[in-house]
């Protein structure tokens, strides 16, 4: 025996009814030009706000990451001084106005010869770690190598020329501590396999991993800005001229000055404020910390920034970051 089975179609009222629900939820889950346009514009709004909040903190992080590398190079240096027992130093390239106006000799030294070639181009940016001796050399045995290349800071950060000019920071800087009698400056290899020594700026550790010549804390100053090291005429070497660094970390003005707070002279070197007003002179490439009074007074070509900078304890040799306040 075979059962019929046959399927029951829907009544027409229920199909009506299901249709109008799918409607309705279709309905309820468009939105309307009008709408869309609104949120779009608020969007934007929101986005054109913050934008400068971005920038001004992409800014920031490459002063914040200049700093750090630095500071871990700087620990390295403190590390081999300890490890190797001798004195390591760091040495800078300044800007070539550091050493005065060139003689011809020096110009056609920076010129033809590579590795001098090579500092004209690393001009405020780069920097080496160089060692006197080996570990293990006996008494009046001097192996000088150095500890790894050179290295230079990230694009848009710099060391400012006037912190060259700060002796209480480097030595060979003018107005500073005379150089150790037993350095003479870093080797420079020429191109007929001879060294040439140059005196650079430059800090250095002990053998007990503290701050060598140094009875005060230091700290080495960032800024924000852009440099330009040209190239002659090939393409190929760099030209042997001062270099072009434009320090663009944006100013504080007078009457902003917050307590606490560590600040840069920035500027040409020779420009200088007073802070508080009438008292006393800071230089470019110095630094203060505010204090009660907001004001300063100003000389031609002085700018004064938020301090970012490695300090580094004169005791200990241990390096931290230094940096403005976030608010």
């Amino acid at each position: 025996m075979r059962l019929a089975v046959t399927q029951l179609a829907p009544a027409p009222q229920v199909l009506e009814g299901v249709q109008c629900r799918l409607h309705a939820l279709r309905a309820t889950r468009a939105f309307t030009l009008i709408e869309m346009m609104v949120v779009l514009g608020i969007i934007g709004i929101l986005a054109a706000l913050t934008l400068p909040s971005f920038t001004k903190a992409g800014k920031g992080n490459v002063i914040v990451t200049a700093s750090r590398q630095l500071m871990d190079d700087l620990a390295y240096a403190r590390i081999k001084a300890m490890s190797q027992r001798t004195k390591v130093y760091v040495v800078f390239v300044p800007d070539l106005n550091f050493f005065g106006p060139l003689n011809p000799a020096a110009t056609a030294f920076l010129t033809t010869n590579q590795a001098a070639n090579d500092l004209a181009g690393g001009q405020l940016t780069a920097y080496a770690l160089y060692s006197p001796r080996m570990v293990g050399e006996q008494p009046g045995q001097s192996t000088a190598r150095y500890l790894g290349e050179w290295r230079s800071l990230p694009d848009g950060a710099f060391i400012p020329r006037s912190a060259f000019r700060n002796g209480g920071v480097f030595h060979n800087a003018a107005g500073g501590l005379a150089p150790p009698t037993a350095f003479s400056g870093v080797p420079l290899l020429l191109d007929d396999g001879s060294t040439n020594l140059i005196a650079l700026p430059f800090i250095a550790f002990d053998e007990s991993g503290r701050l060598f010549g140094r009875t005060t804390n230091i700290a080495v100053s960032i800024i924000e800005g852009s440099i330009l090291h040209p190239k002659d005429a090939t393409g190929t070497n760099n030209a042997v001229i001062d270099t072009d660094a434009v320090e663009t970390s944006l100013p504080i003005a007078s009457g902003q000055i917050v307590a606490g707070i560590e600040y840069l002279v920035a500027g040409n070197p020779g420009a200088q404020i007073r802070y508080p007003p009438g008292s006393t002179i800071y230089r470019a490439g110095h630094t203060f910390v505010g204090g009660a009074n907001p004001n300063y007074t100003t000389g031609v070509g002085a700018r004064v920034v938020p301090l970012y900078a490695v300090r580094i304890d004169c005791l200990t040799g241990r390096a931290k970051l230094v940096q403005p306040e976030i608010r």
